[in-house]
């Protein structure tokens, strides 16, 4: 399949805590579209909720120092008539159609994972790369996607939702204990809570990101494993181990080992001191993670690529941890150790967005409220 002839709309930034993974993801992503022969359409969203294009958006050099608040043309969406418009840029100050034939979103975390932006790709009409609105939003939620599958079947660590220090306090658990936002990824406000004296704190931080924190149990000795799965066709990918430093994976072991913000997926294989890839495990272990995380991005109802993030105990008990429907750098380096290259998986990805198209219009011809005829029934 050729991308060439085709206006992709690529959303990265916004309002969310991952705003500059998110940078990164899609100034990977946007070379190679354009390699593919797409034309690239940067929709770069400030940390203010501002929708921003430029063509020099698509390089990384672009967000170096400060972040462009104020670059490019502003854009907005015309829901009405399922356009995006340039404002300003036209005669007289008018604005102007800004086509694209796709929106390939590459927010991670709030305002962009967890469906917003796949409602507003459906509100417009227009097809999108990835997860619909369900499956981000089902993904994004810990507590309530952990209900789910365990109502499917499949093993995952059993935890407590709360919205204040007050309801914490009231809860009987045990310790030691992880603490995390609900919603939200990149193990951002998550905490690892060794007795009662650093709860409070842990929650007080949990609630930064979301309205409501959840408590887990820790897992002994938990080892955390990974692998992504794709629709088009499905199947799995290769298994990796995150290296990590502390008891849990922590937004330092995924993005800055060495201090310093890297690319996610940047290092290859061994060389890369983020991941042991493939996983050294054995091969019935390798077989049920990737059995499970089919599962799993299925129970969820998930769409284009999606990484299942898993805990292992040190008594060999499985837990399906979390599903992150826009993993970081869409985990191209799993797909890349499994045989897929980078070009090939965001070109089965756009044709499955293309396949699937937009949603059903439901609306019934007329005006059914015409002469009563629904008066009274």
């Amino acid at each position: 399949m050729t991308l060439a002839g085709l206006r992709i709309g690529v959303i990265f930034g916004s309002r969310s805590p991952e705003h500059e993974i998110s940078v990164i993801t899609a100034c990977q992503v946007m070379p190679v579209l354009t390699e593919l022969g797409a034309e690239v359409v940067p929709l770069y969203v400030t940390k203010s909720g501002r929708w921003r294009t430029d063509p020099a958006f698509a390089q990384l050099a672009s967000f170096r120092g400060a972040l462009p608040e104020e670059a490019g043309a502003e854009v907005v969406a015309d829901l009405g008539s399922g356009r995006l418009r340039l404002l300003g840029g036209g005669l007289l100050g008018r604005s102007r159609e800004l086509p694209v034939d796709l929106l390939f979103p590459l927010v991670h975390g709030s305002h962009g994972e967890d469906g917003t932006l796949a409602g507003l790709a459906d509100v417009l009409r227009l097809p999108q790369v990835g997860s619909g609105l369900l499956g981000g939003a089902l993904a994004m939620d810990k507590h309530r996607s952990k209900l789910l599958l365990g109502a499917a079947g499949l093993p995952v660590v059993g935890g407590q939702r709360v919205a204040s220090l007050e309801e914490a306090a009231a809860l009987e658990v045990g310790y030691p204990l992880v603490v995390k936002p609900n919603r939200s990824g990149s193990s951002i406000g998550v905490t690892l809570v060794p007795g009662p004296g650093d709860l409070n704190a842990a929650v007080e931080l949990a609630l930064r990101f979301d309205r409501e924190a959840i408590l887990e149990p820790a897992v002994p000795g938990a080892e955390d494993l990974n692998c992504a799965v794709k629709r088009r066709p499905e199947r799995a990918s290769e298994v990796e181990r995150p290296r990590k430093e502390a008891g849990f994976l922590s937004y330092r072991d995924k993005y800055a080992p060495s201090g310093e913000l890297l690319p996610k997926g940047g290092g290859k294989g061994k060389g890369d001191p983020r991941r042991e890839l493939p996983a050294q495990i054995p091969s019935p272990l390798r077989a049920r993670i990737q059995e499970l995380a089919v599962r799993a991005f299925d129970a969820l109802d998930c769409g284009g690529t999606a990484r299942v993030d898993f805990l292992l105990s040190d008594g060999g008990e499985l837990y399906v941890n979390e599903v992150n429907t826009v993993p970081g750098s869409l985990a191209f380096y799993l797909w890349e150790a499994s045989g897929l290259g980078f070009a090939e998986l965001l070109t089965d990805l756009v044709g499955e967005a293309l396949e699937r198209g937009v949603g059903l219009d439901p609306a019934l011809p007329g005006n059914l409220l015409a002469g009563g005829q629904l008066l009274g029934k």
